[in-house]
């Protein structure tokens, strides 16, 4: 890439930001490093650096891109399909990554936190707020690998049997949940 031209500085530049945001998709947001980002890019760290200085500065990458993604995965026909599909979303390793990053920005502060904020705002916005509080509650309890008790959940053993979505670790029957 040429590195003395506006166009080359510009080629770099979203070369950085896609490489960001495809190590994110696929491995998460701590696996995004200035040394990852050069063992893709071929570039240096200092170069890298001189795009993106500090780890805050990375989620410029993402440029909507996440919450895109995100809604991308998600059936809009009506609450139920939104909650069940979002649940099937969390056995994607990609849509997993986009929600651990939402959780984790809440002690991260920054530019991270009002990025997460702007776009929880817009799922809001889509989904309304009963229902985005409740996908993140489940995605939390999801992540922590927290088996919850069917009883509490009101399933019974036939509704669990027939009921099964893609998620191979959760089953929905009613649009609610338990780990397998």
């Amino acid at each position: 890439m040429a590195k003395n031209t506006k166009e080359g500085a510009l080629q770099t530049e979203a070369l950085i930001y896609r490489t960001i945001l495809e190590i994110f998709m696929e491995l998460g947001w701590d696996a995004v490093t200035y040394g990852s980002i050069a063992k893709r890019t071929g570039l240096s760290r200092s170069g890298i650096q001189r795009v993106v200085p500090t780890k805050e500065s990375m989620v410029n990458a993402f440029q909507g891109q996440v919450l895109a993604y995100v809604t991308s995965q998600i059936d809009p026909t009506d609450t139920d399909s939104i909650k069940k599909t979002w649940i099937e979303a969390l056995s994607e390793a990609k849509f997993a990554n986009c929600i651990r990053y939402l959780l984790g920005a809440v002690k991260e502060g920054g530019q991270s936190k009002e990025k997460v904020a702007f776009g929880v705002s817009k799922l809001i916005e889509r989904y309304g707020q009963p229902l985005v509080i409740e996908l993140i509650g489940l995605s939390a309890i999801y992540l922590l690998d927290i088996e919850l008790d069917k009883q509490s959940q009101g399933l019974d053993n036939e509704n669990i049997q027939n009921e099964r979505v893609g998620c191979k670790h959760c089953v929905v029957s009613d649009i609610s949940w338990v780990r397998n």
